[in-house]
């Protein structure tokens, strides 16, 4: 009896000991498990919450170049206007109150004024590209395989005629063609932007021939000097590879004559700024009454500086002031 006592405290023992064993050997693969699947599921943590920093390649680094294997760069000449951002050097800006709607064209940009039915100002870039093309204005209206008017859109008789386009984007009141039925012979559709700048271009062309880009001229003056400026224009572009151009009307103490049932004004003068940074920057203005007069172009001739006087307007403003107020202060056709 007491050898079986003995034993039999013995096997509850082994149980024990053995039920102890396996205990721990079930947690030890149930955390190994947990770790495993942790793992796979985020680098970045263990089964307890503990961070562990993933580990990053090292970048490889560059391959040397010694100065004597170092090729040479290109080098290209640069023009003064590549010294700073000329995106909009053309564009004035107002130093008086008008009224304005910017409408912006492809080949040019134009404030447009309610009030006198006419462009503050009509401003672009001309280059010796633009100087030439296939599109010449006796092509005007051209049009699209839809019979739209490319550039303008689709159109009716009395959007287009004789060339003519009303624009309808300029809001009302406006220049139409009723307006120009009862003109004076000698007036013609002055073009502030001239057609013969943007033959490069079927839209750009047809645009030169919205009347918010034209106004009222003398015809002899549309026909005369004024058209003779426009050549020396395309002339000083070919030249010089690209110019800046603004222009536009100019009523000496307001609106005095009008023309049409919206009443649009009859400029007494016109204004051009012809701007030129290449080499050494240099501009020139001109005021030319709106009268069939016959003069040399210096007789128009004033500085840019004049011409804001008299327009109410800050040219080439973007241009840093050390080069705007040493261009602005004087004007020599001879340094063209």
């Amino acid at each position: 009896m007491r050898n079986f006592v003995i034993a039999f405290f013995i096997f509850i023992a082994f149980v024990f000991i053995m039920a102890l064993a396996i205990g721990q050997g079930d947690e030890s693969v149930t955390d190994m498990g947990y770790a495993d699947d942790e793992e796979e599921v985020d680098n970045f943590f263990t089964a307890d919450g503990n961070y562990v920093e993933p580990e990053i390649a090292e970048p490889e680094k560059p391959i040397e170049v010694s100065e004597e294997q170092r090729p040479e760069p290109e080098s290209e000449p640069v023009s003064t206007s590549q010294m700073y951002d000329n995106s909009a050097i053309e564009i004035p800006k107002a130093t008086d109150v008008f009224p304005e709607q910017i409408l912006v064209r492809e080949g040019y940009t134009t404030s447009y004024n309610k009030e006198t039915k006419c462009a503050n100002w009509v401003a672009w870039k001309l280059t010796k590209e633009h100087t030439y093309g296939d599109y010449p204005r006796s092509g005007v209206p051209y049009y699209d395989e839809n019979y739209k008017v490319i550039g303008i859109g689709k159109v009716n008789e009395n959007v287009v005629r004789n060339s003519y386009i009303v624009d309808k984007e300029a809001g009302p009141p406006r220049q139409e063609f009723s307006d120009w039925y009862d003109v004076p012979a000698n007036t013609d559709h002055g073009h502030l932007c001239p057609a013969a700048d943007n033959k490069w271009s079927k839209a750009a062309m047809n645009q030169t021939f919205l009347l918010t880009n034209m106004c009222p001229q003398d015809r002899d003056l549309n026909g005369g000097d004024w058209a003779t400026l426009e050549d020396r224009c395309r002339g000083w572009a070919r030249r010089y590879g690209e110019i800046y151009i603004a222009a536009g009307p100019i009523f000496f103490n307001g609106i005095k004559k009008t023309m049409g049932a919206n009443k649009v004004g009859v400029p007494d003068a016109f204004y051009k700024v012809v701007l030129c940074l290449s080499k050494s920057p240099k501009a020139l203005g001109f005021v030319f009454p709106n009268n069939g007069t016959h003069h040399s172009l210096d007789e128009y001739l004033l500085s840019v500086d004049e011409v804001e006087q008299v327009t109410g307007f800050d040219f080439f403003h973007n241009l840093p002031d050390e080069i705007e107020d040493n261009v602005e202060s004087k004007s020599s056709l001879r340094e063209w």
